[in-house]
């Protein structure tokens, strides 16, 4: 493959969680058993960096070089809402299952749910109606992304999602000091739906109901808080990234199916940096088997690492940033594989 002047100059490729298995005895033993000798040199041959635990948007925000962590709402509003508004105040409202469990609550995420677009928009109408006094109203993203959109800032501090996903919810409900009128909403809410024809169908099929909301992701976009990123692109289907390109003035596109077709959409934007995040075939780790997790390990290697190697060694590339989820990022530059004292290792002691 020759040189491509189209190619970004740095490319950060990022793949939350994608080696979080390999924390197990079992994930361990597993990755010791497949052969993925492109990655395992690609990463043995990198300088190797620790990174702090973070949520997915702090991730985000920081490998697309922003100074703090977008809200999450108003940037995810930004490419899903119509008439987005940057200078209102947002909040994501997420439907979800609440299980009961002994003495407490348990929160199942939307992604296990298979909400469709129908059920979605019947409860928000139902929502719309019932607060219409109080002049709240859910605004339509994707059947599992509402938001709530209010014109001024108010003293809430909530808990996101993915921290409480399949925990109980005890504690972590909004604070501050509209957090009390929240609480009391999604426990309404939880009234309002238990009765609504969406979840009395579930019932009858034996589905899981979609029972309660989670509040979180609030906030308001500062624009001398960005960077601006007009030499970026974004290669992601995920709204926040998305909505994170167009905030910055960075282009966004969605994710090629492998290298190849990536360079030669690349080619094209002219652009000197790139984002490419991939999102496995399956929803979450938790739903996995681990046959799943291998398979899509293999088809990375083929598809991605073995072309990323190739194109560093090449200099088609001139910088790769990995990001693989094990809190650790590799940084590597065409003369970083010239390191002949560095052996390939296995991925547990990368």
């Amino acid at each position: 493959m020759t040189q491509s002047k189209g190619v970004g100059q740095a490319v950060t490729f990022w793949l939350p969680e994608l080696l979080h298995p390999i924390q197990s005895d079992e994930g361990s033993t597993l990755i010791k058993s497949m052969s993925l000798p492109h990655l395992q040199t690609l990463l043995s041959k990198a300088d190797v960096f620790s990174a702090k635990k973070a949520t997915f948007h702090q991730q985000a925000s920081y490998l697309f070089h922003q100074p703090e962590c977008l809200p999450v709402a108003s940037t995810m509003a930004a490419t899903q809402i119509t008439d987005y508004d940057s200078t209102a105040f947002w909040l994501r409202v997420e439907p979800l299952q609440m299980v009961a469990d002994r003495d407490t609550l348990v929160l199942i995420p939307p992604q296990d749910l298979a909400i469709t677009e129908a059920e979605s928009k019947a409860l928000i109408s139902a929502f719309n109606a019932h607060f219409e006094s109080d002049r709240v109203q859910l605004e339509y993203g994707s059947p599992q992304d509402w938001y709530l959109r209010i014109a001024q800032p108010i003293d809430i501090q909530t808990v996101p999602l993915e921290q409480a996903a399949y925990q109980s919810v005890d504690g972590l409900y909004p604070q501050g000091n509209a957090g009390t009128y929240w609480h009391q909403m999604m426990n309404e809410v939880q009234m309002l739906f238990y009765t609504h024809p969406v979840n009395e169908a579930r019932r009858e099929k034996g589905w899981p109901e979609i029972n309660s909301i989670w509040i979180w992701g609030e906030g308001q976009v500062k624009a001398d808080r960005l960077t601006p990123r007009d030499n970026a692109c974004i290669w992601s289907e995920h709204p926040y990234l998305q909505g994170m390109a167009q905030l910055t003035n960075a282009s966004a596109f969605e994710v090629p199916k492998n290298y190849q077709a990536w360079v030669e959409s690349a080619d094209k934007t002219q652009t000197q940096h790139h984002l490419i995040h991939l999102e496995p075939p399956y929803q979450t780790l938790q739903n996995s088997s681990k046959e799943e997790w291998q398979s899509f390990l293999l088809e990375l290697e083929e598809q991605w690492f073995s072309e990323l190697f190739k194109a560093l060694r090449q200099k088609e590339i001139t910088s790769l940033f990995i990001d693989l989820g094990n809190q650790k990022r590799y940084y590597l530059t065409p003369k970083h594989l010239k390191r002949f004292w560095r052996f390939k290792k296995s991925l547990t002691k990368v």
